[in-house]
């Protein structure tokens, strides 16, 4: 990656990141859009000082987006490791720094070649200039990363598109999921035990559901596969799209079918998790159930969402959080979006607290 790499005349964009998984990396795709959009034109690069959910689960999802995808750049820490590496990077147009450890943030500010340089520390220290019409960075890291595309361009960002998924895709997740029916997605797990609402909630919640004429729908990844058995066991009329055979012949790319099945869905229920956060950007109705972490930097991108916190219920484990609520925001979710007994809607991605 050394400046003779490049045409002087055609600088790439960059984007620093630190560490991202799945979550993180849906948070910065609405950014991701809005940059293509206010700079048509520009090769982008997305280097990230560990890995990158964006060079793998979200690479193909991602490809007419980003050129180049660095993962392990070590642009964090020690300084005097990370200033060659810094020096060695070609020069930019534009750096948009996602970081928010100031050193780290400054050593970048000073050593990179750059037409602008927008950062994510508070009150946009370092930062060319500020977003028109804010003094303080917003708490949501999707709000936050688009504030910089505002003040990169002097307007506010379009953050608009779309997932454009297989048709083959598309007709098996109807055949799995047939319109005439009402469906939740219920999703229990997280990277992390703690963010995860207990199991037999979950359970309760589906009963409650299938007693009011909704379908629920486990949504199964690779930690919950060997709780299906027992789930099924639980909730006979609860459907497990992701857990059953797949035709191999259709192939999906990675969260593909996924993103299928969460378009046919009325309402669903996730923890702070990827699979939520995936749920959001989709445009599902989502209700996001927080404990430990902050809703208010971490909730999902979404139009429709609600979120229920353990907090509104004396504590911060998601133990707290009783059935009742959730079962009542899902209600509300599914009048509000006015999307009960049309599984075929097409959901339309955007942002808002819910």
């Amino acid at each position: 990656m050394r400046s003779t790499d490049i045409n002087l005349e055609e600088r790439p964009i960059a984007v620093l990141v630190d560490r991202e998984g799945l979550g993180d990396a849906l948070l910065k795709l609405p950014f991701l859009r809005a940059v293509r959009r206010a700079f048509p034109g520009r090769p982008l690069w997305w280097i990230a000082t560990h890995q990158s959910s964006m060079a793998h689960e979200m690479a193909p999802w991602v490809a007419d987006l980003i050129d180049r995808s660095v993962e392990h750049a070590g642009l964090t820490e020690p300084a005097r490791e990370v200033i060659p590496r810094l020096r060695a990077l070609p020069p930019f147009d534009l750096i948009f720094d996602a970081r928010t450890r100031f050193a780290t943030v400054l050593l970048a500010r000073t050593l990179l070649s750059h037409r602008g340089f927008f950062a994510c520390l508070p009150g946009y220290m370092l930062s060319t200039r500020r977003p028109p019409g804010r003094l303080t960075r917003p708490d949501n890291i999707a709000e936050r990363m688009l504030s910089l595309v505002d003040a990169a361009a002097g307007k506010p960002a379009d953050a608009s598109g779309e997932f454009k998924l297989s048709p083959d895709v598309e007709r098996f997740a109807a055949t799995v999921l047939p319109a005439g029916r009402t469906y939740v997605g219920l999703a229990t797990g997280s990277r992390e035990t703690r963010k995860n609402w207990p199991l037999e909630n979950f359970v309760a919640l589906a009963g409650k559901l299938e007693r009011s004429g909704l379908v629920p729908v486990f949504l199964i990844g690779p930690q919950e596969r060997e709780l299906v058995d027992a789930l099924r066991a639980k909730v006979a009329a609860a459907l497990f799209p992701e857990a059953d055979p797949i035709d191999p012949a259709l192939q999906p790319r990675p969260l593909e079918f996924a993103m299928a099945i969460g378009r046919r869905l009325a309402a669903a229920v996730a923890n702070d998790s990827g699979i939520g956060h995936l749920l959001g950007i989709l445009g599902t109705p989502l209700v996001s159930l927080f404990g430990p972490t902050d809703p208010a930097r971490w909730r999902p991108y979404t139009s429709a969402g609600v979120m229920v916190r353990a907090q509104e219920f004396g504590g911060d484990a998601m133990e707290m959080i009783p059935v009742e609520p959730v079962f009542a925001a899902v209600g509300r979710l599914i009048k509000f979006s006015s999307r009960q007994g049309s599984a075929d809607a097409a959901p339309t991605p955007g942002h808002g607290e819910g």
